[in-house]
């Protein structure tokens, strides 16, 4: 997939979260195809740059009529290791109380330049956009 990216030209992806850089260092650990040099976090106390972003929290809108939440297809061990380490790289903010951080929503853009060439802001965890929009619009023909 990285060589299809990068002969179009594609300097990417990029991956931003929200948290801190341990939780990002952790997560860099148990996921280690995301490049850690395309890595970056958002430690601002209310994520500013997710909320600049246009990035809401559950329960801001309705998810689509259309979607429909799927558990991921993951092997017993791959839940095993979900399980064991969802709580380490969640974004809990300093200070206690509840987490709003776990609350976030993310979302998928195509940048070239200063231009926007694709945005996609999820309306509840797992509402993706279809990868071929978004190979589209980084004019990457990829068939599925």
């Amino acid at each position: 997939m990285s060589n299809i990216l990068q002969n179009a030209g594609v300097a990417g992806p990029v991956f931003i979260s929200v948290g801190d850089s341990l939780k990002l260092k952790k997560f860099l650990k148990v996921n280690p195809k995301i490049s850690k040099e395309f890595s970056f976090v958002d430690d601002s106390p209310e994520f500013d740059a997710y909320t600049n972003a246009g990035f809401g929290k559950i329960g801001d809108r309705d998810p689509s009529k259309d979607f429909k939440m799927k558990a991921p297809k993951l092997s017993g061990k791959e839940w095993w290791t979900y399980a064991r380490n969802v709580i380490g790289v969640s974004p809990v903010q300093k200070g206690g109380g509840f987490p709003t951080g776990v609350l976030r929503l993310g979302g998928t853009f195509v940048i070239d330049d200063e231009q926007v060439l694709y945005a996609w802001s999820d309306s509840v965890p797992g509402d993706v956009p279809e990868l071929q929009a978004v190979f589209k619009a980084m004019g990457v023909n990829f068939e599925m």
